[in-house]
């Protein structure tokens, strides 16, 4: 285990950790902040020459050659082992993108906007050095706010966490789509009260995670929408991040500094895991499972050898 300490101490609520052993962090405040990636062995920075600006996604692509940064309309595409900047990467003229998903295989890319009350995506196939090959954008619907999306491992099916505000009627559902089309399959309401602040899909795609602002996280059957009940913890302290093992536990960081790793079939826990480095608000795996990593509040990393 290795704790990592940023050099602009604030909550490292965006994580990526890429299969060559570089982990990626930065923050979502509004001020923005500079994307920092260390190698996760010696702890070294490498610096990714990306200038401030807000920055509301990471994913490593292409073998974890490259760190994709959603910020706007002009995103990032960058080869982290050097710092050198690829270029900037319009996926669609004149889209603001500011969330997005990529599947564990590293085949699609769905990117989201929901400026100026009308809310879209964009879904991508991820095709050699950087390159996305358009597939859909759904229609934009006005009042539409996307508060968090997923892709499944294999990229088949997509769910966006979707509030529609109607003359000030807030509800909120959650839409499962097929991949390949965009076409809607089932819709999940879900308590309006309650924001989405996650989404993950399960190892084997057949289940789909939801993270509120509480300590539990919701599971839903992938293909019907059926409610399949929650990985509940115990006590007041709320889940701040989720990630998927590719061999299926899943770990929920949660305020109280501890990772808790979890059975998704029999919702049973496994470990927790609490290393005294403070509050947690995010956690994340390599796509190979080896590597895992959770931010802090205050801008640590740590990272741990997962044994599963």
């Amino acid at each position: 285990m290795r704790i990592i300490q940023s050099a602009n101490p604030r909550p490292l609520n965006l994580l990526a950790v890429g299969p060559n052993g570089l982990v990626a962090a930065n923050d979502t405040s509004d001020a923005g902040g500079h994307v920092e990636v260390w190698d996760a062995g010696s702890g070294r920075l490498i610096d990714p020459a990306v200038d401030d600006h807000q920055t509301e996604g990471l994913a490593f692509l292409h073998d974890g050659r490259y760190l994709f940064v959603a910020r706007g309309p002009d995103s990032v595409a960058l080869n982290p082992l050097t710092g050198k900047d690829t270029g900037r990467v319009s996926l669609e003229e004149s889209n603001w993108w500011y969330r997005l998903a990529v599947a564990a295989d590293g085949s699609h890319l769905l990117a989201s906007d929901s400026r100026f009350s009308v809310g879209f995506v964009g879904y991508y196939a991820i095709e050699g050095e950087c390159r996305f090959r358009h597939l859909w954008t759904s229609e934009r619907e006005a009042h539409l706010w996307i508060q968090a999306l997923a892709v499944a491992p294999d990229g088949a099916t997509v769910a966006l966490a979707e509030q529609v505000e109607p003359r000030g009627r807030p509800s909120l559902h959650l839409s499962i789509r097929t991949g390949s089309t965009g076409k809607q399959r089932n819709t999940v309401p879900i308590d309006p009260a309650s924001p989405v602040r996650q989404l993950a899909f399960s190892a084997d795609g057949a289940k789909l995670l939801a993270r509120t602002d509480s300590n539990a996280v919701q599971l839903f059957d992938a293909a019907t929408g059926a409610d399949l009940g929650a990985l509940k913890h115990k006590g007041r302290p709320f889940v701040t991040g989720i990630a998927v093992h590719p061999r299926g536990p899943v770990a929920c960081a949660r305020t109280d500094g501890t990772v808790t790793m979890w059975d998704a079939e029999t919702r049973e826990q496994r470990r927790v895991l609490d290393w005294k480095a403070g509050r947690l608000v995010s956690v994340a795996f390599a796509p190979d499972g080896a590597l895992a990593a959770a931010g802090t509040e205050d801008g640590k990393v740590i990272v741990w050898d997962v044994d599963e």
